[in-house]
């Protein structure tokens, strides 16, 4: 199923969701765990499409500075801003882990749904996604320690602008970077959409459930007031 028609679904299952009761679960305050889901939803999909994105981008710089044998002072604030955007992705997605993690733990506790092991995978995800970015800075003789905060990667981006082959080192760590996102996005992707329509489908039945309640105790009280009960 792709993404759009899981997309479309889902808003349509929020608006029959509309009476779920409203909870703070991290991204969006005071929303509902439906509205939760379907951001996440919404956010993955942006992110798979924006690491497509980054990765077409930087190989086209990578080809052309593999072409001149390096890379121009005059083609560095592109790379740079590229770097920037990889580095907001990569946070940006590893928020949205923690974010659907509570989301499950908030649903589990209120629907009864087991969210253990998708909670888990959300981890894992994130522990081989810092595994792979080592292992490619690494490779670039770039010291992973000093890429371990935003702050930090984009000071290193900064120091590398200094000489040919600094610049030389973080496009190639990008671009390879880049390239490993957009895989390590399409696994979370799929994923999110598979537990969050899990998650709607069990708040779905259990609202649907609670609906047909409150009707039959509203129909006895109407017929309990009618004409003839006593």
């Amino acid at each position: 199923m792709h993404i759009r028609k899981l997309t479309a679904a889902t808003v349509a299952a929020l608006a029959l969701l509309a009476t779920a009761p409203a909870h703070a679960t991290g991204m969006i305050a005071g929303a509902t765990f439906p509205e939760q889901i379907v951001q996440e939803l919404t956010l993955v999909e942006q992110y798979a499409t924006q690491a497509q994105q980054l990765q077409a981008q930087f190989q086209m710089v990578y080809n052309q500075a593999m072409n001149l044998k390096n890379l121009p002072t005059q083609m560095w604030p592109n790379v740079s801003g590229q770097l920037q955007n990889l580095i907001n992705l990569v946070g940006n997605a590893q928020g949205l882990t923690y974010a659907a993690q509570n989301t499950a733990a908030g649903v589990q506790a209120e629907y009864g749904v087991n969210g253990q092991s998708y909670q888990q995978n959300l981890s894992q995800w994130n522990g081989n996604l810092q595994s792979q970015i080592q292992q490619a800075l690494n490779s670039f003789g770039l010291q992973a320690q000093d890429f371990q905060t935003q702050q930090q990667a984009l000071q290193q981006i900064q120091n590398a602008s200094q000489s040919a082959t600094g610049r030389m080192q973080v496009m190639q760590a990008g671009n390879q970077i880049a390239g490993l996102m957009v895989n390590q996005l399409q696994g979370l992707q799929q994923t999110i959409m598979a537990n969050g329509q899990v998650q709607l489908n069990a708040i779905g039945a259990q609202n649907a459930q609670n609906l047909q309640k409150s009707q039959i105790n509203q129909q006895f009280l109407n017929g309990s007031t009618g004409k003839g009960f006593y």
